[in-house]
């Protein structure tokens, strides 16, 4: 699973479930997409198949995707250092997530988590509305990684949280 895709179903994930009533930020690096002639992420057509059409009448990836009149949209920018989504739940707390994909190979799972929690480490607000989290492809390694962490004093300290993606679009916070 591509590291856009992570921060997407997230989003859709939490539209669809109605967990947040406002529109929800997804930034994306550049290179996630396209690198010189290489589309690594057709970002629109993965936007089209679950629903989302795009309505700011950009031609670009960057923009505007909605499902219904109704419900929130999801706002797709490449701008570094704002956290890869932003969700704020109708709880009124705020998710910002960081989200990896794992290098191929056996062991992409460790780098890539421990990456992210950096990340959020250096560059989450410090606010005691704002949930840092993680999150990352689902597989054995990074459910078993994600449990033990969980317990360590200073994750739980740092208030960072993990969230799971599956390929089908569940989710799921550990």
């Amino acid at each position: 699973m591509q590291e856009p895709e992570v921060s997407l179903r997230i989003a859709m994930r939490y539209i669809k479930e109605g967990m947040t009533s406002e529109d929800i930020a997804v930034s994306i690096d550049r290179a996630h997409i396209k690198t010189k002639d290489v589309v690594h992420f057709e970002l629109m057509k993965f936007m089209r198949e679950n629903g989302y059409s795009k309505c700011d009448g950009c031609a670009h990836w960057q923009g505007i995707y909605k499902t219904s009149e109704n419900a929130p949209r999801i706002i797709v920018s490449s701008k570094p250092g704002i956290g890869d989504v932003t969700i704020h739940l109708k709880e009124g707390k705020t998710l910002y997530i960081e989200s990896k994909k794992f290098k191929s190979g056996s062991g992409g799972e460790y780098p890539a988590m421990r990456e992210a929690i950096g990340q959020l480490m250096t560059g989450c607000p410090d606010d005691s509305n704002v949930i840092p989290v993680v999150a990352v492809p689902h597989s054995a390694k990074s459910e078993e990684l994600a449990r033990e962490w969980s317990r360590s004093r200073r994750i739980r300290n740092a208030g960072i949280r993990f969230l799971l993606v599956r390929d089908c679009g569940g989710i799921e916070f550990v």
